[in-house]
């Protein structure tokens, strides 16, 4: 995941265009907290304790800016012409907010699953309804889409096999995830290139 995420930041060409800019942060931000992450699942049996949480919570930190990014990019592009511009760009900084205030008080991955839901899901929804349509947005919107597969295959517990169970499955369809999106906004920064030449 950590290697997609850098893919696809440094495959995304720098425009100038601030969306192109956030989304390409956004993938930075996911793929610096995988790595992270990747950290405190290798060194630690044991999920707790100091040494893990000063690993975990970094990873967490770096997901909440992720998904701020991934908002910006949206408010600048899906939302540029909407009534509610401001209402959603203070929404967005609340919910940073209260987000980090939230994990570190409590300090549990749930925290995180609802902030990545609060954040993803109004995204989708935006990119799948905008009156103003550019193709990338159903890529967008369909990554978006593919990510919650893992929710269904973390609930049911779905495995083929010891080494590749639903833990695995769900990364999987992630990396999936992020390759669709990646594709999008690609389209979106060569589109971009075309009109600022």
């Amino acid at each position: 995941i950590a290697i997609i995420g850098l893919t696809c930041f440094f495959k995304i060409p720098s425009t100038g265009n601030p969306v192109i800019k956030y989304w390409r942060i956004f993938f930075l931000f996911l793929a610096l907290s995988t790595f992270v992450g990747a950290h405190s699942h290798a060194f630690f049996a044991i999920h707790d304790g100091v040494a893990y949480k000063s690993i975990w919570l970094p990873m967490q930190v770096l997901n909440g800016f992720a998904i701020y990014f991934a908002q910006l990019a949206t408010l600048l592009s899906v939302l540029k012409n909407s009534k509610q511009y401001n209402a959603w760009k203070w929404s967005y900084i609340i919910q940073l907010v209260v987000y980090y205030i939230v994990l570190l008080t409590v300090q549990k991955y749930v925290v995180t699953i609802i902030d990545n839901a609060l954040g993803l899901i109004p995204i989708m929804i935006l990119h799948f309804t905008a009156k103003e349509k550019e193709e990338y947005y159903q890529w967008i919107a369909y990554g978006i889409l593919v990510s919650f597969i893992t929710a269904i295959v973390h609930g049911v517990k779905f495995s083929l096999a010891d080494y590749f169970n639903y833990n695995d499955i769900a990364h999987v369809f992630i990396m999936i995830s992020m390759i669709v999106m990646c594709i999008g906004v690609r389209k979106k920064a060569a589109l971009s290139n075309v009109q600022i030449g």
